[in-house]
């Protein structure tokens, strides 16, 4: 008989804490639809004709969410959770989790990694894509940004935390642990 999983995963934490990495483990593994902000804000600039780079992406998101609400998004994606399961890359705001806990089978797992270890995930990054460097100030700054300001609460808030320090096959296997305990079997 197959685990009963949860319905909705949110993911909260820092930037390259490594959600997008559990997202895609969580869709190639147990089937999960990715719900991105990102995705949306994206597809949005790039029907303008806007280069969807982190700055436009914020101008929008904090256009969007300031007129409309910060569960604007939730909103819409709990409309359509006849599609499937889904699993939400980067919650940023208390709206989106009283949203989202409108579900019963919501769970909000916190990823969490030490920030020189994120700073050297965003450094190789850039340097994988032949971008220009940014600088350790300028990434810590990034937490001053409107959509990071709540995180820290918000992993708080978290069912699970998970700490992202080590490789990806210690990662899989923290989310594995974590999937079978919020299953219904073991």
């Amino acid at each position: 008989m197959a685990a009963e999983l949860p319905q909705i995963i949110g993911l909260v934490g820092p930037i390259r804490a490594g959600k997008t990495t559990v997202t895609k483990y969580l869709v190639e593994k147990y089937g999960y639809i990715t719900a991105s902000n990102s995705d949306v804000l994206r597809e949005i600039l790039d029907g303008m004709g806007i280069p969807s780079n982190r700055a436009n992406l914020g101008r929008l998101g904090n256009s969007i969410f300031k007129v409309l609400g910060n569960d604007i998004i939730a909103k819409y994606r709990l409309d359509n959770l006849h599609l499937g399961r889904i699993v939400v890359d980067g919650i940023r705001y208390p709206e989106e989790i009283k949203r989202y806990s409108e579900v019963a089978g919501f769970k909000l797992l916190g990823v969490t990694a030490d920030p020189n270890v994120r700073f050297e995930r965003t450094v190789r990054e850039r340097t994988e894509l032949k971008d220009v460097g940014i600088s350790r100030d300028a990434f810590d700054s990034l937490v001053l940004s409107r959509s990071e300001l709540d995180v820290p609460e918000l992993v708080l808030r978290a069912d699970e935390v998970i700490l992202n320090d080590g490789g990806f096959e210690s990662l899989k296997q923290k989310i594995d642990q974590t999937l079978k305990k919020w299953s219904s079997y073991s």
